[in-house]
């Protein structure tokens, strides 16, 4: 078995190697782990490495609308046609939360009678509903939902 010594010697001539005495037993598990590592390691080709599909590219997107469909595609971004339609917006309902004394919660806001519920106006308040007029004789009626028994007002 060829020493220590004359293996890193192999492997680099320039590396000066300071032997111990051979009764040094303290140091001998350092010698095994130089062993393992004298070997040399191969590494993958550079020619593999450079066939290796990009992970940071991005791909072209597919096209979301099939040929022969009705529907039109979305607007790339920066494109013109983005900037000159506005977008749809989707309203929530109007939902009536609370009533106490003249006024009433309505998503989440507070109004009295006469004030502007979006389109329309509140006309009446009833016990456990409120009436919203609008244009050309709209009528919207709002109730109450039942949503939690075990809220409590105890005032002093």
């Amino acid at each position: 078995m060829m020493s220590l010594h004359a293996a890193i010697q192999s492997i680099s001539p320039s590396v000066t190697v300071v032997t111990q005495p051979n009764e040094d037993k303290e140091l001998a598990w350092v010698d095994e782990q130089i062993r393992a590592i004298l070997p040399a390691r191969v590494g993958i080709p550079e020619g593999f490495i450079n066939s290796l599909h990009d992970p940071m590219k991005m791909k072209k997107p597919t096209p979301i609308v099939k040929p022969g469909s009705n529907l039109l595609a979305p607007p790339k971004l920066g494109s013109s046609m983005g900037i000159l339609t506005q977008p749809k917006v989707i309203e929530e309902p109007l939902r009536l939360l609370a009533i106490m004394n003249k006024s009433v919660l309505i998503s989440g806001k507070w109004y009295k009678i006469g004030e502007s519920v979006r389109n329309f106006t509140l006309a009446e308040i009833k016990s456990n509903s409120v009436l919203l007029a609008g244009k050309k004789d709209q009528k919207l009626i709002l109730f109450l939902t039942k949503q939690n028994n075990n809220i409590k007002i105890i005032t002093k």
